[in-house]
């Protein structure tokens, strides 16, 4: 993998951003059709959160899955069609851009805070009047899935995170050090996984097809940056408080440490840890046929 030239550590932790019974009373209406894709905005806040529905209307017939993008991408960058297509076959799939990503404008006159994206999250199910759902989230997706988890246990039938730490220092050695400041550049290793010129041009663009300020892509890295800096972390304790039963995914060559991971899967109660071979950071959102059939599982009677 090519690195971007002049990699620094905003830069580097920029990618590490990324990373990030009566189921319905009725759907809302969707304000824009595309195929099977309907599209719409519920008001949070101050703001319009974006969301998409993919594979199907919202009915009674099946739980829907939600699906939660890494950090600075938006749904068209961080999920392949192929997935939206695999997991949207047997129920609708709802995918939500969260604060300063795509669609979704920023609230730049607040810090950008994880509790404000679950709480973002759980207002566009209620918008859409979702009493429950499962959950996947990628990166910083899956740190927002976790305290949705949290915050909201009766929102999340099941939940599956891809590489997402439940700390800052759940990430690698040489990324933790770039994230405390200790470092300026990241490691040979690292720099091997992180995005290339190339992916930044592609998020870059997205970015600038749907943002409300096209302008502001920089500023929104720089914003995730800080609210990473500072973000205390979920508790042991909020972990083991953790009623749905977890799907805990991480490459083998990720971000997040297979340690950590093994961490969070003790701590979580239903808990179950996969680590995927062969398996990049970025390379985990492709792993779409591996994960389907363990989440699958989740929702089934324990063996």
């Amino acid at each position: 993998m090519t690195v971007a030239p002049g990699v620094d550590r905003r830069t580097a932790l920029a990618g590490a951003a990324f990373m990030a019974a009566g189921l319905f009373d009725g759907a809302s209406e969707a304000e824009a059709k595309d195929g099977d894709r309907n599209s719409g905005a519920a008001r949070i806040d101050g703001i319009d959160v974006h969301y998409e529905i993919h594979g199907g209307p919202l009915d009674r017939s099946a739980v829907p899955l939600v699906l939660l993008h890494g950090g600075a991408l938006t749904i068209e960058t961080a999920f392949t069609p192929e997935l939206l297509a695999r997991f949207g076959r047997r129920r609708p799939v709802i995918a939500i851009e969260q604060q300063g990503h795509g669609h979704t404008a920023d609230r730049p006159s607040k810090p950008m805070t994880l509790d404000q994206m679950v709480t973002d999250t759980a207002g566009v199910l209620a918008h859409l009047k979702v009493a429950q759902a499962d959950v996947l989230g990628h990166s910083l997706g899956g740190m927002i899935a976790t305290g949705l988890a949290i915050r909201h246990p009766d929102l999340a039938r099941t939940v599956t995170t891809l590489g997402a730490p439940f700390q800052i220092d759940g990430f690698r050695e040489d990324l933790a050090r770039l994230q405390r400041g200790e470092v300026t550049t990241p490691s040979p290793a690292l720099a091997k996984l992180l995005p290339t010129e190339a992916d930044f041009a592609a998020w870059r663009a997205s970015f600038q097809r749907s943002a409300p300020d096209p302008d502001a892509f920089d500023a929104i890295l720089e914003r995730l940056n800080v609210m990473l800096a500072i973000w205390p972390g979920w508790s042991q304790d909020q972990l083991r408080s953790i009623r749905a039963p977890m799907l805990v995914a991480v490459g083998d060559n990720d971000f997040v440490t297979v340690a950590h991971a093994v961490d969070i899967s003790n701590l979580i109660p239903k808990a179950r840890l996969a680590v995927l071979p062969g398996t990049t950071h970025f390379g985990i959102v492709k792993r779409d046929a591996w994960l389907e059939p363990m989440m699958d599982a989740l929702a089934q009677p324990e063996l």
